[in-house]
């Protein structure tokens, strides 16, 4: 008998300096069976570790084993990376999609062990939830390896994954706008509204609930609603027009009448610089942010690495990226939000 189970995914972000979870739970079925395509269909590895438990050879040591199983595990994500903003996500999705990977692998490390997931890729949602996955926990990385291998002895699988690459591919090229980076604000916004894409909460059937479930997830959705009630909070005495709307692509804006949306990515500096079409120096091992402290600017060194927020407006009608005059990106989203709105308003002021 299938044993229904939430399986929870971890989004970790850094909140007020703290690092605090936040946790995206998807009703996955677990069953004794293995997806199909294991060894024939191109994988996916979603990698989440704690902090106190962060290994930077993991992947690394965890691509040897799997292709020594004839597991094609041809791109691997951070699963904060997946979710570093909600275009990014969609981006992220649709890039995984165009190289025709079927199959994800979940490995969540913690002070409790390692778990293993393995599910089905959707074709509209990241996790297509009509198929079952099958689930492995252990101590130790290598423990739950050798439950996977056990399992895949047991079964007739067809081999033809025969050209695994070697090391572990880490980077995903996505890229956030099509059209032209300009480092300004549109003025166009003084006339027209500024379409303020929210956080999403979560929405479960409720028939797959117990109690406890139900609770949790109506916890985690009042959390949404308070970060959702500080964005507006933030923009309280902006002098334009504003909509705060539930987030959708620039295509589903643009055909509602919105020609602008504020938009935000979470990366480490180099990355986002990157996706934002920033110019890079690569003498360069710090970047300096420009942030608003008491109706005045001041600068704020960030290690290149460093994961930071940033926020910018796309517009929908042709993919022109607007990132302000300033490189404002910070550390907790909140700051980020105010630098980006502060300065901005600054300069409409001028």
């Amino acid at each position: 008998m299938v044993n229904k189970k939430l399986i929870t995914l971890f989004f970790c972000i850094l909140t007020q300096g703290v690092w605090a979870q936040i946790f995206e739970t998807h009703l996955m079925s677990i069953s004794e069976s293995l997806p199909e395509g294991i060894t024939s269909d191109r994988v996916c590895v979603v990698i989440h570790q704690m902090p106190e438990v962060e290994d930077q050879m993991l992947a690394q040591k965890l691509h040897i084993n799997l292709k020594a199983m004839g597991i094609d595990a041809m791109q691997y994500l951070y699963y904060d990376q997946l979710y570093g903003g909600q275009d990014v996500y969609r981006k992220t999705l649709a890039a995984l999609q165009k190289r025709h990977i079927r199959i994800l692998m979940f490995l969540e490390v913690s002070t409790q062990g390692f778990a293993l997931t393995l599910g089905t890729m959707g074709t509209a949602k990241w996790i297509d939830f009509k198929d079952k996955a099958w689930q492995a926990k252990g101590q130790t990385m290598k423990e739950v390896l050798m439950q996977l291998a056990k399992k895949m002895k047991t079964l007739d699988l067809p081999y033809s994954n025969y050209l695994i690459p070697d090391s572990p591919e880490l980077r995903t090229q996505i890229r956030l706008f099509s059209g032209t980076h300009f480092p300004r604000y549109p003025t166009q916004l003084k006339r027209f509204p500024l379409a303020v894409s929210l956080f999403p909460s979560l929405t479960v059937d409720g028939v797959f609930l117990n109690d406890q479930q139900r609770t949790y997830l109506s916890q985690y959705n009042e959390r949404v609603a308070l970060k959702n009630a500080r964005i507006q909070e933030i923009f309280s005495n902006y002098p334009y027009k504003i909509e705060f709307l539930k987030d959708q692509s620039d295509a589903a804006f643009y055909k509602d009448r919105y020609q602008y949306v504020l938009r935000y990515a979470y990366m480490p500096g180099e990355e986002l610089r990157t996706v934002l079409g920033y110019e890079l120096d690569p003498s360069q091992t710090q970047y300096i942010s420009t942030v608003p402290v008491d109706g005045n600017r001041t600068l704020k060194t960030l290690d290149k690495q460093k994961k930071v927020y940033k926020f910018y407006i796309q517009k929908t009608a042709n993919g022109d990226l607007y990132a302000g005059r300033y490189y404002d990106a910070d550390e907790t989203w909140e700051d980020a939000l105010y630098n980006f709105k502060t300065l901005m308003m600054a300069q409409f002021k001028k």
